[in-house]
Order: C-alpha cells, then sequence, then structure tokens
C-alpha cells in the first residue's frame, strides 16, 4: 500500500493512493486509521514529504561501488565508515518534497546527488534485533542525500553544512508498507537521461541491520527517517536541471535545481 502525505484546499492529510487519487486516511498512520469517503486526484493535490520525523538519520558509504568512486575522487583524504558503521545526522529541516526546488547556496562548490532507498520508522523502536527490525518499519521511501563538494566537507568537523543545508533532503513521492527492500533498483535521472542505476541487494549494511543497530543507543520514533547510502556514482547539479530518483515499486521523485537568490 502506498500512503502519501499531502495538502489540499490549505489542509494536510495522510491518504492512500489509489491509481490516479489518493484516498484521506482518518486516523494516525502509526496507530489505528480508517479510509474516509473523500478522495482527491493526485494531479490537483500538492505532494508533501511524507511524515514530519523527529530524526533524520544517513548510513554513508553503504555500497562498495560508491566506496570506490569516493577513493578515485578524494584520494587518500576519504577514510570510508562502513565497516564501522558510523551513521549520522541530517537536520530535518533540509526535508522538502517532490516538485520542491532544491537550492545550491552560492558559497558552496557544487551540489551533488544520492539517490537512496529510505527506511521509515512505525513505532517506537530501541534495542531491537535485526530479526524484530521489520516490525518496526512502516515501510520505505526515496531520497535525494544531496550534499556539496569539497571545500566544507574539508574544513568542518561535521556534515552539518555538507548534508543539511535548507532543501538539501528531498524525500518521497509516498511510503510503501509492502516491499521487500533488499532487492530493488534505485535509478537517477537528470533531465531525463539515466546517470547511474543501482540495486539494493549490494548493500553492506541491510535495512533490518541499520534500524537495530541504530536502536542500541537511539529511541527511533514514528515517523523517523533512515537514508540507507548511495549505490555508485554521482556528479555535481548546476541550476536548471530537474533531478529524479526512481524506485520503481515506490516511485519517482522530481525536483528541480535553482541558485539562491540573495
Amino acid at each position: 500500500m502506498k500512503i502519501a502525505r499531502f495538502s489540499v484546499d490549505g489542509l494536510d492529510f495522510h491518504g492512500k493512493v489509489e491509481g490516479d487519487r489518493v484516498r484521506v486516511i482518518k486516523g494516525s498512520i502509526f496507530g489505528d486509521w480508517e479510509l474516509s469517503g473523500a478522495s482527491y486526484p493526485l494531479a490537483q493535490v500538492k505532494l508533501l514529504p511524507p511524515t514530519r520525523p523527529v530524526n533524520y538519520w544517513g548510513v554513508g558509504e553503504n555500497y562498495a561501488k560508491h566506496v570506490n568512486y569516493r577513493l578515485e575522487e578524494m584520494g587518500e583524504s576519504f577514510r570510508p565508515r562502513s565497516a564501522a558503521f558510523t551513521p549520522w545526522h541530517k537536520g530535518v529541516g533540509s526535508i522538502i518534497g517532490t516538485g520542491d526546488t532544491i537550492i545550491i547556496p552560492p558559497d558552496a562548490d557544487w551540489i551533488e546527488y544520492e539517490g537512496e532507498i529510505c527506511v521509515v520508522i512505525g513505532k517506537p523502536c530501541f534495542r531491537v534485533t535485526e530479526a524484530e527490525a521489520p516490525n518496526y518499519i512502516l515501510g520505505y521511501t526515496v531520497t535525494n542525500d544531496i550534499g556539496t563538494g569539497p571545500t566544507w566537507a574539508k574544513s568542518d568537523f561535521s556534515l552539518w553544512r555538507v548534508k543539511s543545508c535548507d532543501t538539501f533532503g528531498p524525500v518521497g513521492p509516498w511510503i510503501e508498507t509492502d516491499l521487500d527492500p533488499h532487492g530493488v533498483d534505485i535509478i537517477v535521472r537528470v533531465d531525463g537521461k539515466e546517470e547511474d542505476r543501482g540495486n539494493t541487494r549490494d548493500m553492506i549494511h541491510n535495512c533490518f541491520e541499520i534500524v537495530s543497530n541504530i536502536s542500541r543507543h537511539i529511541t527511533l520514533h514514528p515517523g523517523d527517517i533512515i537514508t540507507t547510502g548511495a549505490p555508485g556514482l554521482t556528479r555535481p547539479l548546476k541550476a536548471g536541471e530537474v533531478i529524479e530518483v526512481e524506485i520503481p515499486e515506490i516511485g519517482v521523485l522530481r525536483n528541480p535545481i535553482a541558485n539562491l537568490k540573495e
């Protein structure tokens, strides 16, 4: 089932996607709910980020191809963290929905895409095992983990600017609740041209392991999201381009790129 969060007539709802329409859900998607009689054409609503998370976690260098790409790009200055499993926080203020514009900061070298599958937590989760983790996951969505070029990465102790500037966290278009996350393609297109394609079967740390490892120390809350790493290559983006990340079993996350107007 696909669950969208959307706005219509100034009001926000969750709803079940039914073909080219979305039916309003009554109640909480993290608890008891039912379908209402109200539905709207998808073309006439504004799709919003699927949840309002307390925490937005990221797991980097989670595919060997991407690690090797970074090694070639950055040389000895790159220190892959995958073996040690070092998740990081992406600011929730960076989150935007499908169709929203990604803004390039004027003092960044550039911005680049990282198309990823994203875990959506469904209920409070603390110290769960890898086997238990699926019971705490509501579903999966698509993320584009936007980051910047090397200047900020080398000068800042953390990734606070590199990964968390306003608009650097596109998420959407909705949540798919019925999905095996470990065998789906992740496809990235720029202006309709395919730039990269990978498959989640190649993850170093799978989705259930990731949830379990983070929950050993941090409580995950309903609606929290965890983006799980880019499978392959990336490149700089420029204003005027349109970036799409597609997971066919979920949907397409589409965002135009623009420069910051100061």
